[in-house]
């Protein structure tokens, strides 16, 4: 793979953070400040706005309309951006990532699956650093053949960047309580295919590049 647009998951090479430090922060700072519900494609969620563009933990939360007066890059740190948080920012950017609309999402729903839905038209990637997780939580993808490839993001301390330009959702299929919470963000261009590393997975499978090369 020569392309980022070759690419439909990938961890972020070259990074690692101090996931308790971080899981600590969530559960001990964030988690203390007001948070905003939010329902998007039939699941529910808790947020909180890491970086945002007016500093309030509301804002980006729900999805941001282009038209806004606002500019729609919200990189000014909120409340929640301090500590173990702060640094984790701090660390993305000093790799040239260029994020921004940084939040903490945790989805509430337990069982439920979202329908699959795109968020671009266009090669879009979005930065993902679990916090907190369980063996049965999902990022999915849909091919052009109609088949699911299901990843689990563990929360080892890593960076996960997916596409959303390609049928996705996200799912967690506990069927008891277990929270999921992640940190992530959007970026304002697709990473250089250098920053991505295994495990990954390519858009076109290596049987299907044969057949169109054929």
């Amino acid at each position: 793979m020569k392309h980022s647009k070759d690419v439909m998951f990938a961890r972020l090479a070259n990074f690692k953070i101090d996931i308790d430090a971080l899981r600590a922060h969530f559960l001990d700072h964030v988690k203390t400040l007001p948070s905003t519900p939010y329902r998007d494609n039939r699941v529910d969620y808790i947020g909180w706005a890491v970086t945002s563009r007016d500093g309030t933990l509301i804002d980006g939360i729900r999805r941001i309309n282009p038209n806004a007066a606002m500019p729609s890059r919200g990189t000014q740190p909120t409340d929640a951006c301090s500590g173990s948080l702060a640094e984790v920012m701090g660390a993305l950017s000093a790799l040239g990532l260029k994020p921004f609309r940084a939040r903490i999402m945790q989805l509430e729903s337990e069982g439920d699956e979202m329908p699959l839905h795109t968020d671009a038209v266009r090669e879009a990637w979005r930065l993902h650093v679990p916090i907190v997780t369980n063996p049965n939580c999902f990022f999915e993808w849909q091919r052009a053949d109609g088949s699911i490839e299901s990843v689990h993001l563990p929360a080892d301390g890593s960076a996960w960047l997916v596409r959303v330009d390609v049928h996705h959702r996200a799912v967690n299929r506990s069927n008891q309580p277990s929270s999921r919470a992640h940190l992530l963000m959007s970026l304002e261009t697709p990473p250089p295919i250098g920053m991505l590393t295994t495990p990954w997975l390519p858009v076109v499978r290596e049987a299907e590049a044969v057949a169109l090369a054929a």
